[in-house]
């Protein structure tokens, strides 16, 4: 039986109500047992209760079937209303989020595997390139420390730069293998609770020795009471400082380089203006991947660099315990 059907038998009663109190209106009156003001009262009361109970059985009716549409049957051979046409498309609607996030669930995973297993290739790979690497700094080594024979300037030169090239890429490959390390969480962090101005100072003399190098002028300014950031001294100090050399390494000559730590939000944010886009290396992809093992982010807002470093539980669960 469809819904609208079982709505309008629901009127049933107030039409038989309508009719017993016209029954009794005859019979009352004739009889004179009954107030005729009772009765035509009684007679509206239930003919305003028949409108409505159609009206808004008529407009249930039509909502239902509009939200069934032209479902089909869900049991064969069995006749069936709109609601077993909605039930059956909310079943089918259930099934395909369960569904979706079974693949959800399976693609996270999956991608947690592929970066263990990448970051267990890369830590392989620069552990042989590390002894391959050795094998080739010795012999440079040897020849510009111990002399066996007579060098003229320009061998001197080449092998003193085939010994910083492969300095280099030692350093890269040791870059590289902490950047694995961290993926893989094998690296334990430090957490402490470490004061924005505090790291900017620390740094300050190394950023402005390369500013000094572009040359660039250098301009830093710091928020006063800057809530505190959690993380590795150490390692964020050492991320924000390969960060914001390679920018202000990037700054045209001439140019004013300009270093702000304020609040935002919920996060300490170190912008640097003026500086040029971080190059591509390993050295600057290790630094920004430190930053978002401690919570934090690096982008680039226009020809602004924006480093995000989230403020640290314990003083904004003060700070809201001091508000409250």
């Amino acid at each position: 039986m469809k819904i609208g059907a079982r709505l309008y038998l629901t009127m049933l009663p107030s039409i038989v109500g309508f009719l017993l109190v016209g029954a009794l209106m005859y019979w009352g009156q004739y009889e004179h047992t009954a107030p005729l003001v009772v009765l035509i009262g009684g007679a509206i009361a239930v003919g305003i209760t028949l409108v409505i109970t159609w009206s808004n059985a008529r407009y249930v009716a039509r909502r239902i079937e509009r939200l069934a549409g032209s479902s089909s049957s869900t049991a064969a051979g069995a006749p069936a209303d709109e609601l077993d046409a909605i039930e059956h498309v909310l079943g089918r609607l259930s099934n395909a989020v369960e569904v979706a996030e079974s693949s959800r669930a399976d693609g996270a995973l999956s991608s947690e595997r592929r970066v263990h297993d990448y970051a267990t290739m890369l830590i392989a790979i620069t552990d042989a390139m590390a002894l391959r690497l050795e094998d080739v700094r010795l012999p440079l080594h040897i020849l510009l420390e111990n002399r066996f024979g007579e060098l003229n300037e320009n061998q001197e030169e080449m092998l003193g730069a085939a010994r910083a090239a492969a300095d280099a890429v030692d350093a890269d490959m040791i870059q590289l293998r902490h950047l694995a390390e961290l993926d893989l969480g094998e690296k334990s962090l430090r957490e402490d609770q470490l004061k924005p101005s505090e790291l900017m100072r620390a740094i300050r003399p190394m950023l402005a020795a390369t500013a000094d190098g572009v040359p660039a002028s250098l301009e830093v300014r710091i928020d006063p009471l800057l809530p505190s950031v959690t993380g590795d001294r150490v390692r964020l100090q050492d991320a924000l400082v390969t960060i914001c050399r390679a920018s202000i390494q990037g700054a045209s000559a001439g140019a004013h380089v300009d270093a702000a730590v304020t609040k935002s939000d919920e996060a300490v944010v170190i912008t640097l203006g003026g500086g040029g886009r971080l190059p591509v290396s390993v050295q600057v992809a290790a630094a920004i991947r430190a930053v978002q093992v401690h919570g934090g982010r690096v982008d680039h807002v226009g020809n602004e660099l924006v480093v995000r470093l989230p403020i640290a539980k314990r003083a904004s669960s003060s700070r809201s315990q001091s508000g409250g």
